[in-house]
Parts: C-alpha cells; sequence; structure tokens
C-alpha cells in the first residue's frame, strides 16, 4: 500500500474506485522502475482497459496549532532603576497570604530589601542575608569592583529556568549542594546602583523553590538605595521659646519639655503623665517605639491659647533616624488643653 501511495499520489485513490479492486493488486514496479497496471482478473479486465489519467492531490491543510512560546531569554528589566528609600511599605504573597514587609538595610552596603515579618536578617559569609528563620534559603548582595568586572562570572553557569531566563540581569545559575533531600542553588543577577555594580545571590533550596522563589523576586525587584549616615544623638536640644512671666502659660511650656524629654528617651511613664487623658496617651505611644531616635532642635510658640481656641500650641522640629539608619528631618505641631484641675495637657501630637 505505501509503494503505491508514493508512486501514484492521488491517482492511486482514482484507480481505486475505477477498478473496484485495491491498490496495492493493481499496480507493481516493473525492472526498470516504471510503474505500470498488473494483469487484471477476468471480471475486471473491461473496466481495466479504461485509460486513468492520475490527477495531482490538493496541498494538505496545515492544522492552525497556538503555541505558548517561552519569553524571550534576556528580555525583561528585574531592576531598571534603583530608587531612594523614601518609608514606603510592601506586602508579599506567600503560600496564598500577603505578608507585610519593613524595609530592611544592609549592614555594609548602602542598600535594603523588604523583608517580609516572616523571615530574619543575619550574616553568612560576612554578608547581610534576608531569608527563612533556618538560614537555609536567603538572598545576599555584594559589591562588585573592577577587578570583578572584568573577570566575569564563569563561576555561574547559564541556567535553565525560564522564569529567571527572562531578566536582563540574570548572570546564571550554580549548585552548592546536593543531598539525599535535593539541592540547593545560587542564581546570580547583576544590577547597578548610583553607577556602582553589584551581585544579588538567590540561595535557594530544591524543595522551596515554588514557594519562595517568587518572594525573593519581588524582594530584588523592590531593592532600594540608602546611604548610610553617622547614628545621631537623642535628646532635646533647644532653646525654649520666651512665653513670658505668667505662671499659666510657663506650665504649658514645662509640660512640653517634659512631654519632648519622655519623647526622646522612650520613657512611657513620663510622657503619659503628660497626655490629657489614657486614651490619648495610648493612641500616641507609637512615637515612642523603639524603631526610632529623635534629636529635637527646634520649639517655636504658636500661642497661648492660640488665637480663637481653647488651647495652647507648639510647634517642634526634630532630626529622626530609623533603627535602619534612614535619617529625617521633621515636624509635629503640640496642642494642649486644661484639665479640671486647670493644668495644662497634651491634647495632640499631629
Amino acid at each position: 500500500m505505501s509503494m503505491c501511495k508514493s508512486a501514484l499520489g492521488a491517482g492511486c485513490i482514482t484507480m481505486v474506485l475505477a477498478l473496484s479492486t485495491g491498490c496495492g493488486n493493481g499496480a507493481e514496479i516493473n525492472s526498470s522502475g516504471a510503474v505500470g497496471l498488473a494483469q487484471p482478473s477476468a471480471t475486471t479486465a473491461a473496466t481495466a482497459a479504461v485509460s486513468v489519467t492520475p490527477t495531482p492531490s490538493p496541498a494538505h491543510a496545515t492544522p492552525a496549532v497556538i503555541q505558548t512560546e517561552p519569553p524571550a531569554v534576556k528580555s525583561v528589566a528585574l531592576i531598571p532603576a534603583v530608587p531612594d528609600y523614601s518609608e514606603s511599605g510592601r506586602g508579599y504573597e506567600i503560600k496564598g497570604e500577603v505578608v507585610q514587609a519593613a524595609f530592611s538595610a544592609d549592614q555594609t552596603l548602602p542598600l535594603g530589601l523588604f523583608m517580609p515579618e516572616t523571615m530574619v536578617r543575619f550574616e553568612q559569609d560576612g554578608r547581610s542575608a534576608w531569608g527563612t528563620p533556618d538560614k537555609q534559603n536567603y538572598i545576599t548582595l555584594m559589591k562588585l569592583d573592577a577587578a570583578d568586572a572584568a573577570a566575569g562570572d564563569g563561576e555561574f553557569g547559564p541556567g535553565n529556568d525560564l522564569v529567571l531566563l527572562k531578566y536582563k540581569e540574570y548572570l546564571g545559575s550554580k549548585v552548592e549542594e546536593s543531598t539525599v533531600k535535593g539541592s540547593q542553588t545560587a542564581e546570580a543577577f547583576k544590577f547597578t546602583a548610583k553607577d556602582q555594580a553589584y551581585r544579588a545571590e538567590i540561595h535557594i533550596q530544591d524543595g522551596q523553590r515554588t514557594t519562595l522563589l517568587p518572594v525573593f523576586i519581588d524582594m530584588l525587584r523592590d531593592v532600594e538605595y540608602m546611604k548610610k549616615q553617622p547614628p545621631i544623638t537623642p535628646g532635646v536640644f533647644l532653646t525654649a521659646p520666651d512665653v513670658g512671666s505668667d505662671p499659666g502659660k510657663k506650665q504649658a511650656l514645662q509640660e512640653t519639655m517634659d512631654c519632648l524629654e519622655a519623647w526622646a528617651a522612650g520613657d512611657k511613664e513620663k510622657f503619659a503623665a503628660t497626655m490629657h487623658s489614657p486614651q490619648l496617651n495610648e493612641a500616641l505611644q507609637f512615637f515612642l517605639d523603639n524603631k526610632n531616635v529623635y534629636r529635637f532642635y527646634e520649639l517655636t510658640l504658636t500661642g497661648i491659647p492660640v488665637e480663637g481656641t481653647k488651647r495652647a500650641g507648639f510647634w517642634v522640629r526634630y532630626t529622626r533616624m530609623t533603627s535602619e539608619g534612614y535619617i529625617v528631618d521633621g515636624g509635629n505641631e503640640i496642642s494642649l488643653l486644661k484639665n479640671k484641675q486647670g493644668e495644662w495637657k497634651i491634647a495632640n501630637i499631629d
């Protein structure tokens, strides 16, 4: 059957209709290689005498196949530009739930990542690392000098993960350790911040890859720049404004100064003693958290009382430094109201 199809194409099909016999019995190849008709049987001789002209077959239609092409290699920028840190927040999805993340600075480099609250920062091989509490899956960053750039990154193979191959910053992969439980792999990326080259590495176990690789990729995508600053000395370093000789006005100023001293020292008891109510004290406790250090350097009188109100008011300015080393200048308005005993107490810090 296959010989007939090869030699005659659609003509074989036509012959089948004309001869009412199998194409396999109606054609043979002679010694010269030509294709001819075999001797017909008595019952089909008359019919076989009819000349059959083969007709060309139409081109086979190609079925429509929809293919999903993998992403082009090096087609997507993971870290197109590293922005300056601005105290923004993040949240990452882990196992179907959004986990809040806070900025966590590299302890030696002017960079930082947003670390989910389920992870920890630790030291790994002399570098800052961010990862799982068991310290088996993590990210590290390193500065690349001219020698590193000249030497290239030959220690990493090309990698075969389509999720990573599409990123322009991707350098490649290397297996760090293989055990009966699987392998641990390092995935490397090269990026630039403030004209300085850096390398990021994701160290991840095979068993955690599906869950953690998307999170680590998001963390790298959000890397931010923060230049290290010398620590500030907390406290009240200002000249009190002149409020005159009136005892009530002096008491309002003193209450404000006591509040600032407690605020700078993180003294919750002293801070609470300056508040107009326990409810207000509870609402303003966030000023005393240990994530910030305050240095108060200016206090301005708004009024005692402020015109058209029953409140006394001051405006305070300060330098604030977070536990991650971020420094910013800020200010708040402090309002006071008299309590039932006629004393000025803090009514709001806004």
